[in-house]
């Protein structure tokens, strides 16, 4: 091998090492910011302890088969009790709505809603909230939430309300159950998420799509 062509080899495998390196530093600094002690964002466990808000959020859980599963069903079945306990005055659903090829996640949470005796004039759809970050950010723009409580798992709570936040939502949690566990690979995936989140609140801006629905708030009370 040449000199020269050993010197860049050097050189890249430097680089790449300290890529790495600052990825696991961005990657532990993201997380404890969104986890940290002290946040300013409070989750709560039992019903009577939650203040009321105007809306109850139920982000989806990515299901393209358009069933409502363990894990979204507990979020719905927490927005349901905030509801029934006059906390909320209604209910927005976001997630994947009709794509072609996949199901509609959000269709099926409002009949399992409606189902549930929840009236169809409290019930928000929003088909386009793909990520949290969209729900939230929608939710805002589209919806004009200004104050709601999120209803989710606690392994996602801290990452959704710094989003909700961040939107500039009065936002407080509802800790949905959950009888099964993460993966492995669902604790990165979250992981990453989080890491994904600040980067995109901090670094890259980003302000996904809000022009796609006319409802707001209002028509909801």
């Amino acid at each position: 091998m040449r000199p020269w062509s050993a010197r860049i080899l050097s050189y890249l495998a430097v680089a790449g090492a300290g890529a790495m390196f600052l990825g696991v530093v961005a990657l532990l600094l993201s997380n404890w910011w969104i986890h940290r002690p002290g946040q300013p964002w409070t989750r709560y466990d039992a019903l009577t302890d939650v203040p009321a808000r105007e809306i109850a959020i139920v982000p989806g859980t990515g299901d393209r088969n358009g069933e409502v599963r363990d894990r979204l069903r507990s979020r719905l079945l927490a927005a349901l009790s905030l509801y029934r306990a006059h906390k909320v005055k209604a209910i927005l659903v976001s997630g994947v709505g009709q794509r072609p090829g996949g199901g509609d996640e959000v269709s099926s949470a409002r009949a399992w809603l409606l189902s549930h005796g929840v009236t169809p004039a409290h019930i928000l759809t929003d088909p386009w909230g793909l990520r949290t970050l969209a729900t939230m950010q929608r939710a805002v723009k589209t919806f004009g939430v200004t104050n709601a409580i999120i209803c989710s798992q606690v392994q996602h709570m801290d990452r959704s309300l710094f989003l909700a936040r961040a939107a500039g939502i009065d936002a407080v949690g509802f800790v949905a159950s959950q009888r099964d566990t993460l993966s492995g690979y669902e604790v990165r995936l979250e992981t990453l998420k989080a890491t994904l989140a600040v980067a995109d609140i901090y670094l890259l801006h980003r302000i996904p799509d809000v022009a796609r629905s006319g409802e707001t708030v209002a028509s909801a009370r």
